[in-house]
């Protein structure tokens, strides 16, 4: 059975069985000691130790909430050599803790967004509420819905960046992640998509940082074109329940080989279209982030394959704000064909510099430029992979391909292949148990499969591919198939 449990800054979708401990349950999910549990959303009606799942009478999709005190972590600085002038057990504003938040330690470590956590924290500190921009007209019950009042009609909205990023850093855990997917374009020419598939970990390069560390590409099943994709398969994660893993974004190639490597971007001069900016938008909804019952933003990163100013091929990696997720709800804004500009249906305003470098407030009319919506974020590569094969297997890999993977070894690492245990995941009934066994290298439960009807069905049609070397005693060819005639003589084969 699935349950959602809500804390004060997510939400997780956990199985549970009817005999585990609820707040044991939590614990190990969380891995957190000093909490509440309680049953419903305005937290009254506590669920109290040693309550098992049995005894709550819970249905798949039921939610339980907890409630606890996120730490805040100050930033710890050295005692200053000639600034200090204190014993070593004393301190000073010179060698103090900074506030998580404290915009010169931001601008001496050159990290331009503060992180989520430092964000929430600032606000705590101001007594500002957390809320997610909301431009939905409102109605007053006080008059007729033909009038208006100062309460009901359109406000103006001024465009700002996003001083927060809901996720500091993405981090490979494999080189060959990236490359592999590269290679789908190098063989065809067309643009990929695919579905960046991690967990959420805490960076400690930025304060209360957040990274989404990335294990693997699933690639859906999609239609490829010289100039985009279209997706053909619902994005459902129901097979990485109970993996720990989950999707933390989307990864495309846009990428055109015109005698060196180029993109549109390129050529048109723009970093990331508005048609572009509206997809992410889109697919961050599909992957909200909730905070305090309440959807707040997301998680949700993108990463674009392109090529740099010089020709070669990195990734580009942002997020887009909150408040462009809130104006493409309703559809209040829409790309246009201009990639760098934006249709506005509210009163929008930005800031921007003349001629003279004044800044002046500039009205949409009804077009603006869309670079108030990105907020970049970092990336990096870190050797520890999760998974132990990393050789490419092509979701569009036929049984021959296969075989010259496997090469007759169906090992428990020949199957930790993330690429091509999608390829096999509509053909393992229990698809979610068996991902959860190359996770964990549990040897018991693959040799068990091993001896299941699911693995033959898989390993039978590879074996006709097999190559297998035997030479013919009439003309002493080598032959390098399973065929019973010789390739060059067409005598028959003899086994003895």
């Amino acid at each position: 059975m699935i349950i959602f449990i809500r804390s004060p800054s997510e939400q997780k979708r956990v199985e549970v069985r009817d005999e585990e401990d609820i707040h044991k349950k939590v614990r190990d999910v969380f891995k957190i000691d000093n909490f509440k549990v309680y049953k419903d959303a305005d937290k009254t009606i506590k669920i109290n130790t040693g309550t098992l799942i049995k005894d709550m009478g819970f249905k798949n999709g039921s939610a339980i909430y907890i409630d606890y005190e996120i730490t805040k972590k100050e930033v710890k600085r050295e005692k200053d050599k000639i600034m200090c002038n204190h014993d070593v057990n004393a301190m000073c504003s010179n060698c103090a803790p900074l506030d998580p938040w404290d915009e010169g330690y931001y601008k001496e470590k050159k990290i331009k967004y503060l992180s989520f956590g430092s964000y929430k924290e600032m606000l705590k500190h101001r007594k500002t509420t957390l809320e997610m921009e909301n431009y939905d007209k409102k109605k007053c019950k006080t008059h007729t819905s033909r009038t208006k009042c100062v309460h009901c009609e359109d406000k103006d909205i001024l465009l700002t960046p996003q001083v927060y990023r809901m996720v500091d850093h993405i981090e490979f855990d494999n080189v060959k992640i990236v490359e592999n997917f590269i290679k789908n374009w190098r063989e065809s020419h067309k643009q990929f998509f695919g579905l960046l598939i991690g967990k959420y970990l805490p960076y400690e390069l930025v304060p209360m940082g957040l990274k989404a560390v990335v294990s693997g590409i699933w690639e859906p099943e999609q239609e490829n074109y010289p100039d985009g994709f279209v997706i053909n398969e619902s994005l459902d994660d129901d097979f990485l329940e109970g993996t720990g893993l989950e999707i933390v974004g989307m990864i495309y190639t846009d990428i055109v080989y015109e005698g060196g490597f180029t993109s549109d971007r390129l050529k048109n001069n723009y970093i990331v279209s508005s048609l572009e900016i509206d997809f992410m938008a889109k697919m961050q909804f599909m992957f909200p982030h909730i905070e305090q019952n309440s959807l707040f933003n997301s998680r949700f990163v993108t990463i674009i394959i392109t090529p740099n100013e010089e020709g070669n091929i990195e990734p580009f990696e942002c997020q887009v704000s909150s408040q462009c997720m809130a104006l493409s709800r309703n559809n209040y804004i829409c790309p246009t064909e201009d990639p760098e500009k934006y249709f506005s249906q509210k009163n929008i305003f930005y800031k921007t510099r003349d001629e003279e470098n004044v800044l002046k407030t500039i009205k949409a009319n009804p077009y603006f430029p869309n670079d108030y919506f990105l907020v970049r974020l970092t990336h990096g590569i870190k050797n520890n992979p999760l998974f132990l094969e990393d050789s490419f297997v092509s979701f569009r890999s036929g049984n021959s391909k296969l075989s010259e993977y496997f090469e007759e070894n169906y090992s428990l690492e020949k199957f930790s292949n993330f690429n091509l245990l999608m390829i096999l995941k509509t053909r393992i009934s229990n698809f979610n148990l068996f991902l959860k066994a190359i996770i964990k290298k549990d040897k018991d439960y693959f040799e068990e499969f091993k001896r299941g009807e699911e693995f033959a069905e898989i390993v039978l049609p590879l074996e006709k591919f097999n190559k297998i070397e035997w030479t013919c005693n009439i003309c002493t060819y080598i032959n390098s198939h399973r065929m019973d005639v010789c390739e060059v003589c067409e005598a028959t084969r003899n086994y003895e």
